[in-house]
């Protein structure tokens, strides 16, 4: 392999982490869960010198070059999968049922494999130190991981952090990324409505909460639409109504779930401001008591304004500067890359997955499956980085 031109050996490897990933996909495990999939790293940095260790509990740690000269950069993949039923039919469709791969994690962990065998070949030329992080629980019901991992000292001497993910919304070929709010901060709701149940020939008995419940749905979305200005900022989502056991029984209750997404906190405070308005204003109209429970997830994913400019260049290089772009972000996907990228400088960049001609099934559906096309992509923006960042911050 080329140090400075590392595609021959990209390609020569692809078939081996083709299979690899596939064979993840197949045996997908939930967040904090991951044992058999960090068995498997595990296994193939051993057989390439690495001495992984152990990090939030079924991560993993590898340094190419533990205790060299020179500064050090990390490079992130998450290793979980969603808790959710797979509706393909592939060879290496899921074998359990209620979880799967739907999120490409799979093929970010094949990438970073990728990355450990080719830095491995060169591993004295390497001007410094990287930090391979194979994180588990990413995904937001059992996530985490990576305040975790930075919690267990994952990054300790770290000087910069980058990491990736596939994006069917963008074109395949492109690579999007922008200096500071590239994901959303996350906040999720649950409404409990509790009014008076009874039967359902006799409505005027009872306090209907799935009446109020659904002009409650309805009224949650002037929340945005009408409480903010023209620049917006914020994504309000009901995902979530679950009310009653049969057709003639009005029930005494009903809950609903959903999620708020937003960038800024002066954008998150009025939000919360007008859903808590509308919330009580439902309440009083409709006779019902409503809770309203707030949980605060993940933080804003920042990117640093050094590293997305060397994300950015690195990527120029790798697929041209036409297919390299800022449109379409911020997103308002949320993301615990923003705990590492709090911790030290990082930078967060997008793959692009949408097939052309084609409507590529997105993440989180049930027909998602990654692209295997574009672990090279991600393999050469990662060594790029390397050898981009390390020369320049030691």
């Amino acid at each position: 392999m080329s140090w400075t031109d590392p595609r021959g050996d990209i390609e020569a490897l692809l078939p081996q982490l083709q299979q690899i990933r596939r064979d993840i996909h197949r045996h997908p495990e939930l967040g904090f869960e991951e044992t058999r999939t960090q068995a498997l790293v595990r296994e193939w940095l051993e057989a390439r010198g690495y001495a992984p260790r152990d990090c939030a509990g079924t991560g993993l740690i590898a340094d190419l070059r533990p205790g060299a000269e020179g500064p050090t950069i990390a490079l992130r993949a998450d290793l979980d999968c969603l808790p959710m039923h797979e509706t393909t039919d592939l060879p290496h469709r899921s074998v359990h049922p209620g979880k799967a791969h739907k999120c490409g994690h799979d093929g970010h962990t094949a990438i970073l494999l990728g990355v450990a065998e080719l830095l491995a070949r060169h591993r004295d030329a390497v001007p410094g130190n990287v930090r391979l992080l194979f994180q588990p629980a990413e995904e937001g019901v059992r996530g985490g991981g990576a305040k975790v991992m930075v919690a267990e000292g994952a990054l300790a001497g770290v000087a910069e952090v980058y990491g990736l993910h596939n994006w069917p919304g963008f074109p395949k070929g492109q690579v999007h990324v922008k200096p500071g709010a590239m994901l959303a901060q996350v906040h999720i709701l649950t409404l409990t409505i509790a009014g008076k149940g009874g039967h359902a020939s006799q409505p005027q008995m009872c306090r209907d909460p799935i009446v109020a419940g659904a002009q409650l749905v309805s009224a949650l979305q002037t929340v945005v639409a009408r409480g903010l200005g023209y620049q917006g900022g914020a994504v309000l989502s009901i995902t979530q109504f679950s009310a009653g056991t049969t057709h003639n029984v009005i029930p005494d209750s009903a809950l609903l779930r959903g999620t708020v997404r937003s960038f800024h906190p002066e954008v998150t405070a009025r939000v919360m401001e007008r859903l808590r308005e509308v919330v009580e204003g439902t309440a009083r109209s409709f006779g019902v008591q409503i809770e309203l429970e707030v949980e605060v997830g993940y933080p804003v994913t920042m990117n640093h304004p050094r590293c997305a400019a060397a994300a950015a260049r690195v990527a120029t290089q790798l697929v041209g500067a036409e297919r390299v772009s800022e449109l379409g972000l911020p997103c308002a996907g949320g993301e615990d890359f923003a705990y590492l990228a709090e911790a030290v400088p990082g930078a967060y960049v997008f793959l692009g997955a949408q097939r052309a001609g084609e409507d590529t099934p997105v993440c989180h559906h049930p027909d998602f499956d990654f692209d295997d096309e574009l672990i090279p992509t991600g393999i050469g923006l990662f060594l790029g980085l390397v050898r981009d960042r390390l020369p320049g911050l030691a």
